[in-house]
């Protein structure tokens, strides 16, 4: 179910998007073919080619494909939650995520702020786990590996703040 309410998401996010699109080359960029136009006459010229029927089964397959490959699971080895707790959450604060919810080994994190949650389509959730030697994040694509990314580069970085103790 959850595959679907997100492929519908996406989908509605594209539309939105083409529709804007539309409205801005309309307002800002008239020509003498669409002068006297609405949106919705443009709309209504577009699907009713051959390209505009394309362009719709282009955006129904584009949503059907995203939550399959917008979103993963990553998981990073040497990390533990309770020692390294402080460096995840710098991570996901570098990135714009705040931790919401902690219970039975696993975090959850959600986008700082309503324009954040908005931009990500309330898709902002990024769990995190416990697992044999290392965590386990949860998320959209682009977000859990930008926090990976920061996240490893804070682990190697504190093996030279435990050299300098020794």
């Amino acid at each position: 179910m959850q595959y679907f309410v997100r492929a519908v998401k996406y989908l509605l996010f594209l539309c939105v998007l083409y529709v804007g699109l539309e409205w801005l080359m309309l307002e800002f960029a008239p020509t003498e073919a669409t002068a006297g136009y609405t949106i919705m006459d443009i709309m209504q010229l577009r699907f009713a080619e051959s390209r505009g029927k394309m362009l719709v089964v282009a955006l129904v397959v584009l949503a059907a494909l995203y939550p399959r490959f917008g979103f993963m699971t990553s998981r990073v080895e040497g990390c533990n939650l309770e020692r390294d707790g402080l460096r995840l959450d710098n991570a996901m604060f570098a990135h714009g995520f705040r931790l919401v919810e902690e219970r039975d080994g696993v975090r959850v994190y959600r986008g700082d702020g309503i324009m954040r949650r908005l931009m990500l389509m309330f898709e902002d959730r990024i769990e995190v786990r416990s697992v044999d030697g290392g965590i386990e994040l949860k998320g959209m694509r682009r977000n859990v590996a930008r926090v990976v990314y920061q996240l490893q580069t804070y682990l190697h970085n504190s093996r030279f703040e435990n050299s300098d103790k020794e």
